[in-house]
């Protein structure tokens, strides 16, 4: 089967379950036998961003995609990505090395988590990995209550926000986008290197499904990638 025939919907995806099976189950397969993070993050941006443009459960045309923008963002350290903005490599004051023991945990909220105290350190930005949409930002600097990003990196958390203009201190990288997904992406040592952000150009498009699916395939990719 042609690559590009992974990101076509059949029409027996009735259900967003259907859905997050479907583009799972093809992700995997689409990653088999390659665990390079740059490689993976970029097929997984572009699978995610051409599924829901070819599912009528997302409304998306080629003209005006209700899902407009899927990044991998990392934590600048040793590893970078898309709809995924990751974290640079090792850091000292990183949350991700600090909270390993802890598992990501999962948050429906369009509230931003409560700011940090003035001793806190800076950590070094979220940069801009791979991605599907249109330009984004560069880097985002992982600073409670500056954007939904920042506060699902630093707490570990899925954050669902229906509306962003009711979210405090949201990024809009788009202005296009109303609504946004945001989930942590870890790797195996259980640390946070970076996240994964969806967004879209309707109010309340992610819900409980969504987070659940999404939730599965960063699971994929935390066991699939070698991140450094």
């Amino acid at each position: 089967m042609p690559h590009a025939d992974s990101s076509y919907i059949p029409d027996t995806v009735r259900t967003k379950t259907d859905f997050y099976e479907h583009v799972a189950t093809h992700l995997e397969a689409l990653l088999h036998g390659e665990r390079y993070w740059v490689t993976n993050l970029a097929q997984t941006a572009a699978i995610l961003y051409h599924s829901y443009l070819a599912c009528s459960l997302y409304g998306g045309e080629a003209t005006k995609p209700v899902v407009n923008w899927c990044v991998l963002s990392v934590h600048s350290g040793p590893t970078s990505s898309t709809g995924f903005y990751l974290r640079p490599p090792s850091h000292p004051s990183s949350p991700s090395s600090a909270s390993s023991d802890q598992p990501a945990s999962s948050t429906s909220t369009s509230q931003s988590p409560s700011s940090p105290s003035l001793s806190q350190p800076q950590l070094p930005p979220l940069l801009l990995g791979p991605y599907q949409g249109r330009p984004a930002c560069l880097s985002i600097n992982p600073i409670k209550g500056k954007g939904v990003c920042a506060d699902a990196f630093l707490s570990r958390s899925t954050l669902i926000v229906d509306d962003v203009e009711a979210y405090p201190g949201h990024i809009a990288c788009d202005g296009e986008t109303k609504s946004e997904i945001v989930l942590p992406l870890l790797n195996t040592e259980g640390s946070v290197i970076g996240v994964l952000d969806l967004d879209s150009t309707s109010l309340g498009t992610f819900g409980e499904e969504d987070m659940k699916g999404l939730e599965r395939i960063v699971g994929i990719l935390k066991e699939g990638c070698d991140w450094s």
